[in-house]
């Protein structure tokens, strides 16, 4: 008898962005322990904070192995160092780990709600990291300012990219795509003209709006969570995909009619 056992890619990569990010750190405390000039750092006492930060994240991230549920320590454990790194005058590495942070927090799903305030937040913090810089070096500071916007725009313009091309950008994905009709990238999609039931479009609309959890949405609307698992693979059979994930992927190209 021949067992065939199904390799969940998207943990594999996740397992091994958290085991080099593990090796990264711990090769940063090493090299951080014999550095003894930190004269252009932003900060005092980075010859005890530095070491620490990383030597720190290196076991975090150990523990993000073996427990990778946890995912919300991806983005704190990248916002911190790349705090750090700002501070350390490496500008350019701690902007880009910063921006990591949150695009993980956009990966994991912690955007889905309240999303232009929690960002506010999260830049604010890196904003207020720049001050100390302000204090030593002002075309330092305005260049932290100028590539910090430079970094968000362009994530903001990959973004949209993906959105609107996302099939000439993905081309594997069209091939999970039934031959029903779609609309225009960027325009209107009526849930309707997809032969859903009214319970169908409810169920799929509070989805996508944020409520990821089966038991959750079965008591919004007072169904058991085993009709909720089963109304969720009509809906993909009705659009014609194998999965919710590549359905959300094909609904986020349009406007949903209300």
């Amino acid at each position: 008898m021949k067992i065939v056992m199904k390799v969940d890619k998207k943990k594999i990569y996740e397992r091994l962005m958290i085991l080099f990010g593990a090796i990264v750190s711990f090769v940063g405390f090493v090299i951080s322990i014999t550095i003894e000039d930190f004269s252009e750092a932003f900060l005092p006492y980075f010859n005890v904070i530095v070491p620490i930060v990383n030597i720190t994240t290196a076991v975090i991230c150990l523990f993000l192995f073996v427990f990778p549920k946890f995912r919300i320590m991806q983005s704190l454990v990248a916002f911190g160092h790349g705090m750090v790194m700002v501070l350390n005058n490496l500008l350019f590495l701690g902007i880009f780990l910063y921006f990591l942070g949150v695009m993980l927090l956009f990966c994991n799903g912690f955007l889905r709600k309240r999303a232009v305030p929690k960002l506010i937040c999260c830049l604010g913090v890196l904003f207020l990291s720049f001050t100390p810089i302000l204090f030593k070096s002002l075309h330092k500071y305005f260049m932290a300012v100028f590539f910090l916007l430079f970094v968000a725009f362009s994530y903001i313009f990959v973004y949209w990219k993906i959105r609107q091309n996302l099939f000439e950008l993905f081309p594997f994905l069209a091939n999970k795509i039934s031959d029903k009709q779609m609309p225009e990238p960027g325009s209107k999609l009526n849930l309707q003209d997809f032969d859903l039931t009214d319970r169908q479009i409810k169920i799929l609309k509070a989805y996508i709006s944020g409520s990821k959890n089966y038991k959750d949405i079965g008591e919004k609307f007072y169904l058991s969570e085993s009709l909720v698992k089963k109304e969720m693979v009509n809906i993909c059979k009705c659009f014609g995909v194998q999965s919710i994930e590549v359905l959300l992927f094909l609904l986020q190209q349009y406007e949903i009619d209300e």
